[in-house]
């Protein structure tokens, strides 16, 4: 009996190395995760700016009006790509004025294209959106259930950095 309890833990390794190993495996995926979803935010952000730069035009000609049609596009875009990354923070467990924070930007300025797109109110309002955009993004990586995951296996404290010295 104890021959194949030997047997057994050389052939599975040490119970509690797997655990580690296991653990370390989620945190890998939920570090991936908080950078895919970073790097969305991101996109939708680039995209809402481009956006709003190629609506940008004093005169009303076509190449100016065409710029202007790609830049709507950009802006939905833009505006669908923050809004699922919304979304996926609160599947995060991210609080919801996080969450609300990264779809500001999509709300803001798509809903002033859509409604008053010929005006300056949607330019104007990326000097607001886009930084609280990147507050919730900000905030969403400090505030999400992932990274609290993360950072508790490795937090190194005010007296692990007094025994070093």
């Amino acid at each position: 009996m104890g021959a194949a309890v030997h047997f057994a833990h050389d052939l599975c390794g040490d119970p509690a190395d797997s655990l580690k190993a296991s653990d370390w495996r989620r945190r890998v995926l939920r570090a991936g995760l908080l950078i895919a979803w970073s790097v969305l935010v991101v996109i939708g952000l680039i995209l809402l700016g481009k956006g709003v730069g190629q609506t940008w035009y004093f005169e009303p000609t076509a190449e100016a009006l065409e710029g202007a049609r790609v830049g709507d596009l950009l802006i939905f875009a833009g505006s669908v790509t923050t809004l699922a990354a919304a979304g996926l923070a609160r599947r995060m467990r991210t609080p919801t004025w996080a969450c609300v924070l990264v779809a500001v930007p999509a709300f803001l300025i798509g809903s002033l294209t859509l409604l008053v797109g010929e005006s300056l109110l949607p330019q104007l309002a990326v000097l607001v959106a886009l930084p609280v955009g990147l507050a919730g993004l900000i905030s969403t990586l400090i505030l999400a259930k992932p990274l609290t995951m993360l950072v508790r296996g490795s937090r190194i404290t005010f007296t692990d950095l007094q025994q070093r010295q």
